[in-house]
């Protein structure tokens, strides 16, 4: 896994929500290495889902490119 820069402030309410919610369901603070396991497993969806919006780009990128063909424009006649 690579070190993701430059988190978004959704991204980054993301990982908090992420410790949070960990900390909720085992009633107590987390200690350091299940803190990392819950922050790594977040970073993982989140890179997964960096992936996949760049998939869906460009699969939406290449449909647009097969649908549109080029025409001169028709000049306006009187």
């Amino acid at each position: 896994m690579s070190r993701l820069t430059e988190l978004t402030p959704a991204e980054k309410k993301f990982l908090d929500d992420a410790v949070a919610e960990a900390e909720r369901v085992a009633g107590k603070k987390l200690n350091q290495p299940n803190r990392h396991i819950v922050l790594n497993q977040a970073r993982a969806q989140i890179e997964s889902a960096r992936y996949a919006a760049k998939k869906q780009a460009e699969r939406a990128e290449a449909r647009q490119e097969a649908e549109f063909t080029w025409s001169k424009p028709k000049p306006f006649r009187r």
